[in-house]
């Protein structure tokens, strides 16, 4: 794997951040819109949540009719460049409010 320059990952990075908190946050399932040509982003949430609970070591249960249970939505990704590069991707629980680095990144 190509290691890039620190200040190309920092700026992959933030595109990173913003393109899982799409995934989560803005995606038209969560407006109900299930139909639409996009809708299988939800696949996505669910796999970015699944991650997320594991990154903060809570448990969860997969799948769609466990949602209610462990909501995609608890969580945002967060973009810190004041750390490393390699660690400057993290993800907030907002439920608690602590953040650890995202290490799937």
């Amino acid at each position: 794997m190509v290691k890039h320059e620190p200040e190309i990952r920092r700026a992959k990075a933030k595109l990173y951040v913003e393109a899982c908190n799409r995934a989560i946050h803005d995606a038209p399932w969560t407006a109900g819109r299930t139909n639409t040509i996009d809708s299988g982003g939800i696949y996505r949430a669910l796999e970015l949540a699944e991650q997320a609970y594991e990154a903060h070591d809570l448990p969860y249960e997969g799948g769609l009719s466990k949602m209610s249970k462990y909501p995609p939505g608890r969580f945002r990704w967060v973009w810190d460049d004041t750390g490393s590069a390699d660690e400057c991707v993290k993800v907030l629980d907002t439920k608690t409010g602590r953040s650890v680095v995202w290490p799937y990144f």
